[in-house]
């Protein structure tokens, strides 16, 4: 009996031990699901989406961009393209998988799956192909490897098989093309420059990318593809791409474990970018486009008060209506071989001659070293020694007895070359950082260089050129020597002079009320006195000196016209300067011009060449205007 009871203890306790484990397992499961379905839904969920659900962008249209008048410079134009959708082609894909399967086996060849299915994917596609091909007369065969890159990397998003549609082929496509059919017509937005070659340093262009924009946010963590996109190159295109880009639209789709589309959750039509006004006036541009002709170099217009861009010209150019849709080989080799990328107004470096006499006739005034005195003159015998070098005036010519006055007004190279002796160049080149010329204007324009050099005794030992010497100072005064600024800084500086200050900010982004830079710098520093006689002396050059040709009758204008010299590839080269502004009693436009010669057929001089281009410009904006009569 004790025996009985013991053995029914141990089965009882034995009972209770798997009843326990059984109730423990039980706690553990049901805190386990607990867990995961509600603690952890968030998670899983989320998790579902990121394996389940695709999100498609579609582009938007970007916005137009207009001049300041409101002139159309950029928009968009529709471009016809087929499409293919390969998910609809899944069953023919495995149909004609099995085709393949079954040949091979009955010819005895040893079977690779892997390439079955590459074949059999390529065969379906060139038989739609084909198809599209006998409506267009096209003879389009896509690659296995482009098939096969799509087919695993962007299933989802619709193989363009042909672009740039005509109006024949497009018809003949939608007549002939079922409903239900895998082929598909769609319209995408190409941009298109109607002035062709005008502005576009300004205006720039749009390259073609799948990238994200920068200022879109995946938050929900779901895979997404993009379609072919325009994103902003150069110009306007680039420092307002998010602007001009608009929001792009939203397509979730539900995926299979495939790939494959199984339906769509969620959409958002795509948003139009917003247009942009730029201050460049295009007739203006045009204008002085025209009078520059194929010459290489730069013009640039700014409003002396509010410091916009009215026109900026660089020759080199290159037609826009080329880049888009794409840009190819061919055309971006031909812009290169001419240098046509680069915008000289803002990136061209050059010394800038005698147009530079007029902050170095500041700098004598500031220092004291120059007078408007009659009796306050140089004797100018056609050179100077200075040291052991001889430097001579232009074409060696004598002007005798010349005070500042003349000395302006003829561009007497020995007058400056004797003042910067007296000077110094530490005042000569203190003036030209206090206008900027050692720094970026800060032009909206991406690329602007920040190479520009304002050479000192202390920049020239930093580079072991040795000590600063008296021929440096006279090189310097005249605009030549170590010098380098660009066409856009003579531009500001000239307009800074106009306003008798000494900063120019200028824009390229349009504000009808963009207010007056005026009072907002530092004045000059010269007395009344000064200014004023300045001022005469650079209209004397244009009534009857060395800018003659920029003369027009019935407009007072201040200018200067400089020839400076740059080593080009071992051969010496010419660069033709004028800058100016009008009208001198109440000015209203800065322009400044650089021409630079490019083979030795070229004889390029500011007064031949550079200030007719002035005339020109001027002569247009004035006339426009109805501010002065122009004979």
């Amino acid at each position: 009996m004790d025996e009985l009871e013991h053995r029914l203890g141990l089965k009882k306790n034995r009972l209770i031990l798997l009843y326990t484990i059984l109730f423990s397992l039980g706690i553990f499961l049901a805190t386990g699901l607990f867990w995961r379905q509600i603690i952890c839904h968030e998670h899983f969920l989320q998790k579902e989406r990121h394996q389940n659900l695709r999100r498609i962008l579609i582009p938007a249209p970007r916005g137009n961009i207009y001049d300041r008048n409101g002139k159309l410079l950029a928009y968009n134009s529709p471009k016809h393209e087929l499409q293919l959708y390969l998910p609809l082609l899944r069953q023919e894909f495995n149909r004609e998988y099995g085709r393949l399967l079954k040949t091979t086996k009955a010819s005895g060849l040893i079977i690779n799956k892997k390439n079955l299915q590459f074949e059999s994917r390529k065969n379906v596609t060139q038989k739609y192909i084909d198809q599209a091909n006998a409506l267009t007369g096209r003879n389009l065969v896509l690659s296995q490897s482009k098939i096969e890159r799509h087919y695993n990397q962007e299933l989802l998003i619709p193989l363009v098989i042909m672009d740039n549609l005509t109006d024949a082929e497009y018809v003949a496509l939608a007549e002939n093309i079922d409903m239900d059919s895998p082929l598909r017509l769609a319209t995408e937005y190409i941009r298109n420059y109607p002035l062709g070659k005008s502005a576009c340093h300004v205006i720039g262009y749009v390259t073609s990318t799948k990238d994200l924009p920068k200022n879109y946010s995946n938050s929900s963590n779901i895979t997404t593809f993009r379609q072919y996109n325009k994103f902003g190159k150069a110009g306007i295109e680039l420092i307002m791409n998010d602007l001009l880009s608009g929001t792009p639209g939203e397509e979730i789709l539900s995926v299979d474990p495939a790939g494959f589309k199984a339906k769509t959750t969620e959409f958002k039509k795509p948003e139009k970018g917003q247009d942009c006004y730029i201050s460049l006036d295009i007739d203006l541009q045009q204008v002085a486009e025209a009078s520059i002709g194929d010459k290489t170099g730069s013009v640039v217009v700014l409003d002396v008060h509010s410091g916009e861009v009215l026109a900026m010209v660089s020759k080199p150019n290159y037609d826009l209506a080329k880049l888009s849709p794409r840009i190819s080989n061919k055309v971006f080799d031909k812009i290169s071989a001419k240098t046509g990328w680069l915008n000289r107004a803002t990136q061209g470096l050059y010394p800038p001659g005698s147009i530079f006499k007029l902050l170095s006739s500041i700098a004598f005034l500031k220092s004291g070293v120059s007078s408007w005195a009659k009796t306050d003159t140089e004797t100018c015998s056609g050179s100077t020694m200075i040291g052991t070098r001889k430097f001579r005036c232009d074409n060696n010519r004598a002007h005798g007895k010349i005070g500042l006055h003349e000395a302006i007004k003829k561009s007497c190279n020995v007058y400056f070359y004797n003042r910067s002796q007296k000077c110094g160049i530490n005042a000569i080149s203190n003036e030209a950082q206090r206008f900027g010329l050692d720094t970026k204007t800060g032009l909206e324009l991406p690329y602007e260089t920040s190479k520009m050099i304002v050479p000192t005794k202390d920049w020239k030992v930093a580079r072991n050129l040795g000590p600063w010497l008296g021929g440096d100072s006279a090189n310097t005064a005249i605009g030549q020597g170590y010098l380098r600024v660009t066409p856009l800084q003579m531009a500001c500086f000239i307009a800074s002079v106009a306003r008798n200050e000494t900063r120019t900010i200028p824009y390229i982004i349009h504000k009808k009320s963009r207010p007056s830079q005026s009072g907002q710098w530092e004045k000059i520093g010269l007395s009344d006195r000064d200014y004023t006689n300045l001022l005469l002396a650079f209209e004397e050059a244009v009534k009857g000196g060395t800018c003659w040709r920029a003369g027009i009758k019935g407009l007072r204008i201040a200018g200067k016209t400089g020839t400076a010299q740059v080593w080009e590839k071992g051969k010496k080269r010419n660069v033709a300067w004028f800058i100016g502004f009008a009208p001198v009693e109440s000015p209203k436009i800065a322009i400044t011009i650089a021409l630079q010669e490019k083979s030795e057929s070229d004889s390029y001089y500011g007064s031949t060449h550079a200030a007719p281009v002035a005339k020109d410009t001027l002569s247009h904006y004035f006339s426009q205007q109805n501010l002065t009569a122009i004979d």
